[in-house]
């Protein structure tokens, strides 16, 4: 089989992804080369977190793996881990309070990674996502999640409800 297929694509068989002794990302594809220092990105993070994950190196494009299930299991958890490191949301814990500030809202929450402040402008920054998670957007572009999952306190609850 090659190693490209639709050129794009990158075929499971000959891909190799490993951690070097600096614990930088690299890509081996058997019969067409070798990189150092890859970035794995997703082109869709939240509805197909292991799928299409596209390799690259000086945001240059090496390929796109299809699927993370096809690739053996030592690739498939470099991958997974190199992805879940780039793509960890914090997650808000406990909404301590909100406050009107002219056309926005300043959140001040406690994450999974400590306290934060989030000025966010309008309810076009709260997103629901395919599994029903919120992903909150502040001004700054910095995103954080509140799982569907999540039981919050009563006073939490109410402010999430009444500013979402």
């Amino acid at each position: 089989m090659l190693a490209i297929e639709d050129e794009n694509y990158i075929a499971p068989e000959p891909l190799t992804v490993f951690r070097d002794e600096s614990q930088n990302l690299c890509v081996d594809i058997q019969g067409r080369g070798a990189w150092r220092k890859v970035v794995a990105k997703l082109a869709f993070p939240y509805s197909a977190p292991e799928s299409f994950v596209l390799l690259m190196q000086n945001e240059e494009p090496i390929g796109t793996v299809r699927s993370l299930s096809e690739l053996d299991e030592g690739s498939r958890a470099v991958l997974r881990e190199a992805l879940r490191k780039r793509y960890h949301i914090p997650e808000i814990e406990r909404i301590v309070s909100v406050h009107e500030a002219h056309s926005a809202t300043m959140w001040v929450v406690e994450t999974d990674r400590g306290p934060r402040d989030l000025l966010v402008r309008d309810r076009h920054n709260f997103r629901r996502i395919k599994d029903g998670d919120l992903i909150i957007v502040d001004v700054d572009g910095n995103r954080f999640r509140v799982s569907r999952h999540r039981v919050f306190d009563k006073e939490s609850q109410k402010l999430l409800d009444l500013y979402s």
